[in-house]
């Protein structure tokens, strides 16, 4: 077993982005990450980063990226490592030797005693987290997925929990409709509207939608702020591909954004929406403006055929968590763990 270190290296590179089709070869419920290739040649930000292949012979066996980034700082001002891209098979000793061999690169680079999260690609924007519970359920677009056999082994690794995630289904869209009506007829008295997003004026729809993004979930665990063009470079050809009724802004009376839902349709389960991102700005939260919302996006939803919904990657406990009023069921769990140097 030997560990190969590189960053350019185009042949190696290559072997590192194979690695987990070869890995997930016989598992359907794998999806790749598109952006893999993006981030670690065109770059990220003013991150460092290496990147690592453990090799039996000439077979890969495992890989892992050691990160830091400048913008991903604790309550010191310090900034934590990460450990990204991480797929290996399931065998401690292999695992051991991958992640040593990262922790060692990111040593002299981190205060003593800094946090190490794993895994996380650059920040939260990009992939993090594995999946802990719900591999039965399947993968939608952009959720963490991994062999059922990782948590314990981050765990045997030294790895512990830091923060939890749930997706909840609603199987049935009336009781929830039923709750937000008053709400949705209450801001549109008020002058409030909702409209879906205009692909004609695609460039200017991603700049409201970068900054309503930043200025909502700026206060989310772990948060680092983010480029405009990075926000773009994550989200290059989505717009294309929306379907505008499953992407709505609400807009207050002088018609100024004031949040959006983001949703789109299960590319394996017909009947089920995603509601991937929702958010509304901290000035109107209290007022029945996300419920508002809500009931708009759901409405559409039945419109469109759906009669089921996953909210998507929640924090466990924090306010979105319990906006489905109890009606959901946690389908799917996911973690993101944490070490010390």
């Amino acid at each position: 077993m030997n560990i190969l270190d590189f960053n350019t290296d185009r042949e190696l590179l290559r072997r590192f982005l194979d690695f987990p089709h070869q890995l997930y070869a016989s598992d359907s419920n794998w999806l790749a990450d598109p952006s893999e290739e993006r981030l670690l040649t065109e770059g990220f930000s003013a991150a460092v980063w290496r990147n690592f292949l453990v090799m039996h012979g000439e077979e890969v066996k495992g890989r892992v990226t050691a990160i830091l980034n400048p913008s991903l700082l604790d309550e010191h001002g310090n900034p934590y490592g990460q450990l990204g891209f991480v797929d290996c098979i399931d065998d401690l000793q292999t695992a051991q030797t991958l992640v040593d061999a990262a922790i060692n690169w990111l040593k002299p680079k981190l205060q003593p005693n800094a946090k190490i999260f794993a895994p996380m690609n650059f920040d939260t924007w990009h992939p993090y987290r594995l999946r802990t519970k719900g591999f039965d359920q399947p993968t939608f677009l952009m959720e963490p997925y991994n062999p059922p056999s990782y948590p314990a082994l981050f765990e045997k690794l030294g790895f512990s929990a830091v923060t939890r995630y749930i997706t909840k289904t609603v199987d049935d869209l009336e009781p929830s409709l039923a709750s937000w009506r008053e709400f949705h007829t209450r801001a549109i008295s008020l002058g409030y509207s909702i409209r879906p997003f205009n692909i004609a004026n695609a460039a200017k729809e991603i700049t409201w939608v970068y900054q309503l993004s930043t200025a909502m979930f700026r206060e989310n665990y772990y948060y680092a702020d983010i480029s405009e063009s990075e926000f773009r470079a994550l989200y290059a050809g989505t717009a294309g591909r929306l379907d505008p009724e499953l992407f709505l802004y609400i807009l207050d009376p002088q018609e100024n954004p004031v949040g959006f839902c983001f949703s789109f349709a299960d590319h394996r389960e017909p009947t089920t929406v995603n509601v991937k991102t929702f958010g509304v700005l901290p000035h109107v939260r209290g007022e029945g403006i996300g419920a508002a919302l809500a009931y708009e996006a759901y409405k559409r939803f039945q419109t469109k055929g759906f009669s089921r919904a996953n909210h998507c990657l929640l924090r466990a406990g924090n306010r979105a968590d319990k906006f489905d009023g109890g009606l959901g069921e946690v389908t799917r769990e996911y973690t993101l763990y944490s070490r010390s140097l």
